[in-house]
Protein backbone atom coordinates (compact mmCIF):
# COMPACT_ATOMS: atom_id res chain seq x y z
CA UNK A 1 0.00 0.00 0.00
CA UNK A 2 1.33 3.33 -0.92
CA UNK A 3 2.03 6.05 1.56
CA UNK A 4 -0.81 8.19 0.21
CA UNK A 5 -3.34 5.36 0.62
CA UNK A 6 -2.25 4.79 4.24
CA UNK A 7 -2.67 8.45 5.10
CA UNK A 8 -6.17 8.46 3.59
CA UNK A 9 -7.26 5.47 5.70
CA UNK A 10 -5.93 7.04 8.93
CA UNK A 11 -7.76 10.31 8.19
CA UNK A 12 -11.07 8.48 7.61
CA UNK A 13 -10.69 6.55 10.92
CA UNK A 14 -10.01 9.75 12.85
CA UNK A 15 -13.04 11.52 11.41
CA UNK A 16 -15.33 8.58 12.23
CA UNK A 17 -14.18 8.49 15.87
CA UNK A 18 -14.74 12.24 16.33
CA UNK A 19 -18.24 12.05 14.85
CA UNK A 20 -19.21 9.21 17.22
CA UNK A 21 -17.90 11.09 20.29
CA UNK A 22 -19.83 14.23 19.38
CA UNK A 23 -23.09 12.24 19.18
CA UNK A 24 -22.80 11.04 22.86
CA UNK A 25 -24.10 13.30 25.76
CA UNK A 26 -21.52 14.64 28.19
CA UNK A 27 -21.46 12.64 31.46
CA UNK A 28 -23.13 14.27 34.49
CA UNK A 29 -24.95 16.97 32.56
CA UNK A 30 -28.74 16.95 32.23
CA UNK A 31 -30.97 19.49 30.65
CA UNK A 32 -33.39 21.28 33.09
CA UNK A 33 -36.87 22.02 31.86
CA UNK A 34 -37.66 25.68 31.45
CA UNK A 35 -40.67 26.52 33.71
CA UNK A 36 -42.96 29.48 33.12
CA UNK A 37 -42.32 32.35 35.53
CA UNK A 38 -45.03 33.38 38.01
CA UNK A 39 -45.75 37.10 38.26
CA UNK A 40 -44.56 38.51 41.60
CA UNK A 41 -47.44 39.61 43.85
CA UNK A 42 -46.88 42.89 45.67
CA UNK A 43 -47.69 42.66 49.42
CA UNK A 44 -49.44 45.72 50.72
CA UNK A 45 -47.50 47.31 53.59
CA UNK A 46 -49.04 47.04 57.05
CA UNK A 47 -50.86 50.19 58.08
CA UNK A 48 -48.76 52.44 60.28
CA UNK A 49 -49.90 52.47 63.93
CA UNK A 50 -51.65 55.60 65.10
CA UNK A 51 -49.95 58.11 67.36
CA UNK A 52 -49.38 57.12 70.95
CA UNK A 53 -51.71 58.59 73.54
CA UNK A 54 -50.57 59.75 76.97
CA UNK A 55 -52.39 58.94 80.20
CA UNK A 56 -51.48 60.61 83.50
CA UNK A 57 -52.50 59.05 86.84
CA UNK A 58 -52.86 61.41 89.81
CA UNK A 59 -53.89 60.58 93.35
CA UNK A 60 -53.20 59.62 96.93
CA UNK A 61 -52.07 56.30 98.40
CA UNK A 62 -54.45 54.33 96.16
CA UNK A 63 -52.46 55.52 93.15
CA UNK A 64 -49.15 55.31 95.02
CA UNK A 65 -49.50 51.58 95.79
CA UNK A 66 -50.82 48.42 94.14
CA UNK A 67 -53.81 49.76 92.24
CA UNK A 68 -51.84 52.61 90.66
CA UNK A 69 -48.92 50.30 89.84
CA UNK A 70 -51.17 47.74 88.17
CA UNK A 71 -53.11 50.32 86.18
CA UNK A 72 -49.93 51.99 84.96
CA UNK A 73 -48.46 48.62 83.95
CA UNK A 74 -51.59 47.64 82.02
CA UNK A 75 -51.87 50.96 80.21
CA UNK A 76 -48.15 51.13 79.38
CA UNK A 77 -48.31 47.61 77.92
CA UNK A 78 -50.72 48.81 75.26
CA UNK A 79 -48.75 49.71 72.09
CA UNK A 80 -50.71 52.92 71.63
CA UNK A 81 -50.38 54.30 75.18
CA UNK A 82 -47.71 56.02 77.24
CA UNK A 83 -48.59 56.20 80.93
CA UNK A 84 -47.17 58.45 83.67
CA UNK A 85 -48.02 58.47 87.37
CA UNK A 86 -47.72 60.99 90.22
CA UNK A 87 -48.96 60.08 93.68
CA UNK A 88 -48.59 61.12 97.29
CA UNK A 89 -50.00 59.21 100.25
CA UNK A 90 -52.12 60.96 102.90
CA UNK A 91 -52.96 63.86 100.58
CA UNK A 92 -56.05 65.52 99.19
CA UNK A 93 -57.48 68.94 98.48
CA UNK A 94 -58.07 70.00 102.10
CA UNK A 95 -54.43 70.52 103.09
CA UNK A 96 -52.40 72.36 100.44
CA UNK A 97 -50.00 73.28 103.24
CA UNK A 98 -48.99 69.60 103.38
CA UNK A 99 -49.19 68.89 99.63
CA UNK A 100 -50.56 71.32 97.08
CA UNK A 101 -52.32 69.29 94.41
CA UNK A 102 -53.36 72.43 92.58
CA UNK A 103 -49.71 73.31 91.96
CA UNK A 104 -48.51 69.75 91.43
CA UNK A 105 -51.35 68.95 89.04
CA UNK A 106 -50.48 71.95 86.86
CA UNK A 107 -46.82 70.94 86.81
CA UNK A 108 -47.59 67.36 85.83
CA UNK A 109 -49.91 68.18 82.93
CA UNK A 110 -47.45 70.77 81.60
CA UNK A 111 -44.66 68.21 81.78
CA UNK A 112 -46.46 65.26 80.17
CA UNK A 113 -49.21 66.91 78.08
CA UNK A 114 -51.61 64.01 78.64
CA UNK A 115 -54.61 63.15 76.52
CA UNK A 116 -56.38 61.72 79.57
CA UNK A 117 -55.89 62.43 83.28
CA UNK A 118 -57.15 59.79 85.73
CA UNK A 119 -57.73 61.12 89.26
CA UNK A 120 -58.64 59.58 92.57
CA UNK A 121 -58.58 61.89 95.60
CA UNK A 122 -60.72 62.69 98.62
CA UNK A 123 -60.20 59.89 101.11
CA UNK A 124 -58.15 62.21 103.30
CA UNK A 125 -60.33 65.29 102.87
CA UNK A 126 -62.82 64.87 105.70
CA UNK A 127 -61.18 67.54 107.85
CA UNK A 128 -60.86 71.31 108.15
CA UNK A 129 -59.93 73.19 105.01
CA UNK A 130 -56.54 74.89 105.29
CA UNK A 131 -54.78 77.57 103.31
CA UNK A 132 -51.45 76.99 101.62
CA UNK A 133 -49.67 78.52 104.63
CA UNK A 134 -51.45 76.19 107.06
CA UNK A 135 -54.25 78.38 108.40
CA UNK A 136 -57.53 76.55 109.03
CA UNK A 137 -60.37 78.42 107.36
CA UNK A 138 -63.47 76.20 107.61
CA UNK A 139 -63.91 73.34 110.09
CA UNK A 140 -65.27 69.99 108.96
CA UNK A 141 -69.03 69.81 109.41
CA UNK A 142 -69.62 73.54 109.24
CA UNK A 143 -72.15 74.91 106.70
CA UNK A 144 -69.45 76.61 104.64
CA UNK A 145 -67.33 73.47 104.30
CA UNK A 146 -69.31 72.05 101.38
CA UNK A 147 -69.04 75.20 99.29
CA UNK A 148 -65.35 75.56 100.12
CA UNK A 149 -64.59 71.97 99.12
CA UNK A 150 -66.70 72.20 95.95
CA UNK A 151 -64.68 75.23 94.92
CA UNK A 152 -61.39 73.37 95.48
CA UNK A 153 -62.51 70.50 93.25
CA UNK A 154 -63.50 73.03 90.58
CA UNK A 155 -60.15 74.81 90.80
CA UNK A 156 -58.21 71.55 90.60
CA UNK A 157 -60.09 70.18 87.59
CA UNK A 158 -59.71 73.51 85.81
CA UNK A 159 -55.97 73.52 86.55
CA UNK A 160 -55.41 70.11 84.93
CA UNK A 161 -57.72 70.64 81.96
CA UNK A 162 -56.86 71.65 78.41
CA UNK A 163 -58.59 71.67 75.00
CA UNK A 164 -59.03 68.11 73.77
CA UNK A 165 -58.03 66.58 77.12
CA UNK A 166 -60.32 64.28 79.09
CA UNK A 167 -60.46 63.90 82.87
CA UNK A 168 -61.57 60.57 84.34
CA UNK A 169 -62.49 61.02 88.00
CA UNK A 170 -62.68 57.75 89.93
CA UNK A 171 -65.27 57.72 92.67
CA UNK A 172 -63.85 56.73 96.05
CA UNK A 173 -64.55 52.99 96.45
CA UNK A 174 -66.95 51.85 99.14
CA UNK A 175 -65.06 50.79 102.28
CA UNK A 176 -67.61 49.12 104.52
CA UNK A 177 -66.59 51.34 107.46
CA UNK A 178 -69.83 53.08 108.55
CA UNK A 179 -68.28 56.09 110.28
CA UNK A 180 -65.80 56.70 107.49
CA UNK A 181 -68.52 56.22 104.90
CA UNK A 182 -70.49 59.12 106.37
CA UNK A 183 -67.64 61.44 105.42
CA UNK A 184 -67.01 59.80 102.06
CA UNK A 185 -70.68 60.04 101.11
CA UNK A 186 -70.54 63.82 101.34
CA UNK A 187 -67.18 64.05 99.57
CA UNK A 188 -68.27 61.72 96.77
CA UNK A 189 -71.42 63.75 96.21
CA UNK A 190 -69.56 67.06 95.91
CA UNK A 191 -66.99 65.58 93.53
CA UNK A 192 -69.70 63.97 91.41
CA UNK A 193 -71.56 67.29 91.21
CA UNK A 194 -68.51 69.17 89.93
CA UNK A 195 -67.43 66.48 87.45
CA UNK A 196 -70.93 66.02 86.04
CA UNK A 197 -71.07 69.74 85.20
CA UNK A 198 -67.93 69.55 83.03
CA UNK A 199 -68.12 68.49 79.39
CA UNK A 200 -64.49 67.37 79.39
CA UNK A 201 -64.82 65.06 82.40
CA UNK A 202 -66.13 61.56 83.12
CA UNK A 203 -67.19 60.47 86.59
CA UNK A 204 -66.63 56.72 86.98
CA UNK A 205 -69.02 55.17 89.47
CA UNK A 206 -66.98 52.49 91.28
CA UNK A 207 -69.73 51.34 93.66
CA UNK A 208 -70.72 48.35 91.47
CA UNK A 209 -67.13 47.12 91.69
CA UNK A 210 -67.09 46.94 95.48
CA UNK A 211 -70.63 46.13 96.57
CA UNK A 212 -72.62 42.93 96.28
CA UNK A 213 -76.16 42.46 94.98
CA UNK A 214 -77.56 43.71 98.30
CA UNK A 215 -75.41 46.84 98.29
CA UNK A 216 -73.12 45.56 101.03
CA UNK A 217 -69.35 46.00 100.88
CA UNK A 218 -67.68 43.29 98.81
CA UNK A 219 -64.90 41.71 100.85
CA UNK A 220 -63.78 38.97 98.43
CA UNK A 221 -64.01 38.52 94.68
CA UNK A 222 -62.53 36.41 91.88
CA UNK A 223 -59.34 38.05 90.63
CA UNK A 224 -57.46 37.19 87.45
CA UNK A 225 -54.26 35.33 88.28
CA UNK A 226 -55.56 33.86 91.52
CA UNK A 227 -57.16 30.45 91.89
CA UNK A 228 -59.83 31.36 94.42
CA UNK A 229 -61.77 34.50 95.44
CA UNK A 230 -59.37 36.86 97.17
CA UNK A 231 -59.72 39.42 99.93
CA UNK A 232 -59.77 42.90 98.39
CA UNK A 233 -58.92 45.15 101.36
CA UNK A 234 -56.21 45.30 103.95
CA UNK A 235 -57.05 45.28 107.64
CA UNK A 236 -57.73 49.04 107.66
CA UNK A 237 -60.68 48.43 105.33
CA UNK A 238 -59.52 51.18 102.98
CA UNK A 239 -56.31 50.22 101.20
CA UNK A 240 -56.19 47.36 98.75
CA UNK A 241 -54.45 44.04 99.07
CA UNK A 242 -52.26 42.92 96.17
CA UNK A 243 -55.26 41.06 94.72
CA UNK A 244 -57.57 43.99 95.41
CA UNK A 245 -55.31 46.42 93.58
CA UNK A 246 -55.23 44.15 90.60
CA UNK A 247 -59.00 43.67 90.74
CA UNK A 248 -59.63 47.44 90.74
CA UNK A 249 -57.11 48.06 87.94
CA UNK A 250 -58.79 45.40 85.79
CA UNK A 251 -62.08 47.27 86.20
CA UNK A 252 -60.70 50.73 85.43
CA UNK A 253 -58.43 49.75 82.51
CA UNK A 254 -61.19 49.19 79.91
CA UNK A 255 -62.92 52.40 81.01
CA UNK A 256 -59.79 54.42 80.23
CA UNK A 257 -59.43 52.68 76.86
CA UNK A 258 -63.02 53.62 76.09
CA UNK A 259 -62.34 57.29 76.77
CA UNK A 260 -59.30 57.09 74.49
CA UNK A 261 -61.32 55.35 71.79
CA UNK A 262 -58.96 52.36 71.80
CA UNK A 263 -59.52 48.63 71.88
CA UNK A 264 -57.36 46.19 73.85
CA UNK A 265 -55.06 44.76 71.15
CA UNK A 266 -53.96 41.86 73.32
CA UNK A 267 -54.36 40.57 76.84
CA UNK A 268 -52.22 42.70 79.11
CA UNK A 269 -51.51 41.18 82.50
CA UNK A 270 -49.27 42.40 85.24
CA UNK A 271 -47.21 40.40 87.67
CA UNK A 272 -48.38 41.12 91.22
CA UNK A 273 -46.01 43.57 92.90
CA UNK A 274 -44.87 43.23 96.47
CA UNK A 275 -47.78 43.80 98.83
CA UNK A 276 -47.82 47.48 99.82
CA UNK A 277 -47.44 48.30 103.47
CA UNK A 278 -50.35 50.13 105.02
CA UNK A 279 -49.75 53.85 105.19
CA UNK A 280 -49.95 54.66 108.88
CA UNK A 281 -51.11 58.17 108.24
CA UNK A 282 -53.41 57.50 105.30
CA UNK A 283 -56.96 58.49 106.09
CA UNK A 284 -56.10 59.06 109.75
CA UNK A 285 -57.37 62.63 109.86
CA UNK A 286 -60.44 61.83 107.82
CA UNK A 287 -61.46 58.81 109.90
CA UNK A 288 -61.36 60.55 113.26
Amino acid sequence: MSTCSLRALLLLASLSTAAHAASQPAPGLTASPVLPTTPTQEVAPAPAPGPRRTVLLLGDSLIATGFGEYLQTQLAAHPRIRCERRAKSSTGLSRPDFFDWLEVGQQEVQLHQPDVVVVILGGNDGQALHTKVGQATVAWGKPDWEEGYRQRVQEFTTAISAPGRKIVWLELPATGRPRFEQKLTLIRGLQREVIAAREDSVHLDTRPFFTDARGKALHKAPVEGFRKPMRLRMTDGVHFTVAGGRYFANKVYPEVLGVLGLEPEQKHTARPPVAPAADARAHAAASR
